[in-house]
C-alpha cells in the first residue's frame, strides 16, 4: 500500500475516533440516572430511551475498538494485510470498509462457514 494511502486512512481513523469519543461522552451524559417522580408511562418511555442509548453506546464502543485496532495496524505496518492469509486487501475493499481485516476471499469463506454452522445448528433440533 502506498504511503499516501496509509496517511489518508490514518487521518480518517483519527477523525472518526475523535467523533466517536465525543459521541460516547454525549451518550454517557444521557445515561445518567435521573430520580424524577414519573408516572408509569413516563417511566416506560425513560426505560425505552435508556435501552436505546445502551444499544447505541455498545455500537459506538465496538466501532471505536475497530478504529483503534486499525490505527494500531497502521503503526505496526500491517494495515491492509489479510489477517488470515497475509495477502494484501484490495484498496477498493478498504475504501468501502476501512476497518476490514480480511481480504474478499477469506471474508467470503468465513461467511460460508458461519452460514453452514447456523444451518447445521438449526437442523440439529428438527427431528
Amino acid at each position: 500500500m502506498r504511503k499516501t494511502d496509509l496517511i489518508k486512512f490514518k487521518k480518517i481513523f483519527e477523525e472518526q475516533r475523535n467523533q466517536l469519543l465525543m459521541n460516547t461522552a454525549f451518550i454517557d451524559e444521557g445515561l445518567m440516572v435521573r430520580e424524577d417522580d414519573k408516572d408509569e408511562v413516563d417511566q416506560a418511555n425513560a426505560d425505552i430511551e435508556q435501552s436505546m442509548r445502551m444499544q447505541l453506546k455498545n455500537r459506538e464502543s465496538f466501532t471505536l475498538r475497530s478504529v483503534n485496532e486499525a490505527l494500531k495496524r497502521i503503526d505496526e505496518g500491517s494495515y491492509g494485510e489479510c489477517e488470515n492469509c497475509n495477502d494484501p486487501i484490495e484498496l477498493r475493499r478498504l475504501q468501502a470498509r476501512p476497518t476490514a481485516t480480511l481480504c474478499i476471499a477469506c471474508k467470503e469463506e468465513e461467511e460460508k462457514q458461519n452460514a453452514s454452522a447456523i444451518l447445521g445448528h438449526k437442523f440439529q433440533y428438527v427431528h
